[in-house]
Parts: C-alpha cells; sequence; structure tokens
C-alpha cells in the first residue's frame, strides 16, 4: 500500500504550489507510484517523491 503524501509545510509559497500542481497531475494520472513514473520520466523516484514534497525546487529539466 503506498504512503499517503503529507501536508505541504508552507502552502503559499511557491515551492508549495508547485507541488500542489504537481500532486494535482499525479492524482489525475490515477495516483500511480514514483517508481513507475521514474520509468516515464526518466529521473529518480526520490527526486519526483522531493519536488511533490515542496521542500525544494526540482531541476530545471524536472519541470520541462
Amino acid at each position: 500500500m503506498p504512503r499517503q503524501e503529507n501536508p505541504l509545510d508552507e502552502p503559499d509559497s511557491p515551492v508549495a504550489r508547485f507541488a500542489t500542481e504537481l500532486r494535482s497531475l499525479r492524482d489525475q494520472a490515477g495516483k500511480p507510484p514514483y517508481r513507475a513514473l521514474s520509468r516515464t520520466a526518466h529521473y529518480s523516484p526520490t527526486v519526483l517523491s522531493a519536488a511533490a514534497a515542496g521542500k525544494k525546487l526540482p531541476s530545471l529539466a524536472v519541470t520541462e
């Protein structure tokens, strides 16, 4: 069973808004695990998970 995502620390920050949109896209795709997304996006599950956590912005290449 996949882990639940924690609420974002600062929901009004630009990083959190990015993370919210990323989570929304994942939800619309049926909540695939980050491991499955990593195969499609060609980025590690850790990078994708960190981006969705809203801790820091991912590299520009991840956002394109």
